[in-house]
């Protein structure tokens, strides 16, 4: 289905543009600045990735979902992490963080099969609690309409939802429309990622006017 893989590829077009913008306007920008920008180019790699393998050999690429959940889900928790000034949220964070890598280890060590294929706990646990943080992160911020991150914060929850229930569904071949639309699951993923980067992109429009300094968390 040639149409979903196009769009596909809007959605890594907007995320390599979204990767360039970040590199481009680094320069005295603070610890969670550089950590989106790391993020981001992570992402690209992965995403394209993805796409080369799954056009030439479809079905093949389930594999990288585990590169990018578990790569999501460390810079993620480190991110808000770094907000959150509050000691029980940040230990909470730090917490589950390395909690969730102590089991997936020992579920990938007792089970090596699940490498091949989607792996439910891996996409539920990790999205969940990014999304908890994020809406944590936005309910802390409701009255502050100049705290950053609200535009990605918002991006990441509408887009972890829409794809951990695509991923979560475990229809990666079911198609929801014949012809002559033949549209997949994949295809409205592929839309949620667009609007995840737009919201991004309008993140990185805010905060490349502030020069903030370096922080470490």
């Amino acid at each position: 289905m040639l149409f979903p893989f196009l769009v596909s590829l809007v959605g890594l077009f907007f995320l390599l543009i979204n990767s360039i913008s970040f590199y481009k306007t680094r320069k005295n920008k603070d610890f969670h600045y550089y950590l989106l920008m790391v993020y981001l180019m992570g992402l690209f790699v992965n995403e394209l990735l993805c796409n080369i393998t799954g056009f030439y050999a479809p079905g093949s690429n389930f594999f990288l979902s585990h590169y990018y959940f578990i790569f999501q889900f460390i810079i993620i928790s480190i991110f808000f992490r770094g907000l959150f000034s509050n000691v029980i949220l940040r230990k909470g964070i730090l917490f589950f963080l390395i909690l969730v890598l102590v089991l997936l280890a020992i579920q990938y060590y007792r089970t090596p099969d699940l490498y091949w294929g989607f792996n439910l706990f891996e996409i539920g646990v990790t999205s969940i609690l990014l999304v908890l943080y994020a809406l944590i992160y936005l309910i802390q911020n409701f009255n502050n309409i100049k705290s950053n991150y609200i535009y990605f914060s918002n991006g990441l929850i509408i887009y972890l939802v829409s794809s951990s229930t695509i991923f979560l569904s475990g229809n990666t071949d079911s198609v929801i429309f014949t012809e002559p639309f033949l549209l997949d699951f994949w295809f409205f993923n592929s839309l949620f990622y667009i609007l995840y980067q737009f919201l991004i992109f309008k993140e990185w429009q805010i905060l490349k006017h502030k020069r903030i300094t370096k922080a470490v968390v």
